[in-house]
C-alpha cells in the first residue's frame, strides 16, 4: 500500500481532530465558570418555574372546589329558607280556617231563630270576606259532601251504616270543612264515611 502523499487531505484525521475538540469542550475543561454558574442557575429557575405552575394549579383546582361548594351551601340554605317560609306561611293561614269554623257554627246557630236575620247577614257578609281573603292567598274551599273518600283530602271521623250500596266510601256528612292551597291539601275536611252493610 503506497503511502499517503503529505499534501493530500485526510478527511479521517480532519474528523477525528475534530471529534477531540468538541469532546474536550463538551466535557468542561475549557468552560468559563461564569458561563457555567448562568446555566446553574437557569436550570434552577426552570426547576422553581415548574414547581410554581404545579402549586398555582393545585391552587387552581383548590378554589374551584370551594367555589362549587359555597355554591351548593347558597342552594341548599335558599331551599331551606323557602320551605321554612311555606311552612310558616301554610301554619298562618291554617290558624285562620277555625275562625271560619266558628262563623259557619254561629251562621248555622243564628238561623234557627227568625229574629236573628240581621245577625245571620252579618256573619256571613264577615265569612265571606274572610274567605276573600285566604283566596287572595291561593286557599279555596275544597267540598267533600257525597264525595268518594280521599284519605289526602278528608279526615274520617266517623264510619256510618248506609242501606245503599252507592253511598258506601262516600262522604254522607261534613262536621268540618276542607281546605285546598293551590292543589295541596291545607286542612283536610272532618268527615263521615258510609260503610254499606248487606
Amino acid at each position: 500500500m503506497p503511502d499517503p502523499d503529505p499534501d493530500e487531505f485526510d478527511a479521517v484525521a480532519a474528523a477525528k481532530e475534530l471529534d477531540d475538540l468538541l469532546g474536550e469542550s463538551a466535557t468542561g475543561r475549557d468552560k468559563d465558570p461564569y458561563i457555567a454558574s448562568l446555566e446553574a442557575d437557569i436550570e434552577e429557575l426552570n426547576a422553581l418555574l415548574t414547581q410554581k405552575d404545579e402549586a398555582l394549579k393545585r391552587a387552581n383546582a383548590r378554589a374551584d372546589q370551594a367555589h362549587a361548594e359555597i355554591e351548593a351551601a347558597e342552594k341548599r340554605l335558599s331551599s331551606a329558607a323557602a320551605k321554612e317560609l311555606e311552612r310558616r306561611t301554610r301554619s298562618l293561614i291554617e290558624s285562620f280556617l277555625p275562625v271560619v269554623d266558628d262563623l259557619d257554627r254561629g251562621i248555622a246557630s243564628a238561623k234557627q231563630h227568625a229574629e236573628s236575620a240581621d245577625v245571620v247577614a252579618g256573619l256571613e257578609l264577615v265569612r265571606r270576606n274572610m274567605l276573600t281573603r285566604l283566596g287572595q292567598l291561593g286557599v279555596t274551599h275544597a267540598p267533600a259532601l257525597g264525595e268518594k273518600f280521599d284519605p289526602q283530602r278528608h279526615e274520617a271521623i266517623a264510619l256510618v251504616p248506609v242501606t245503599d250500596p252507592a253511598q258506601d266510601g262516600r262522604v254522607i256528612d261534613v262536621m268540618r270543612e276542607g281546605y285546598l292551597i293551590g292543589d295541596d291539601t291545607l286542612r283536610a275536611a272532618g268527615v263521615a264515611v258510609g260503610k254499606h252493610r248487606a
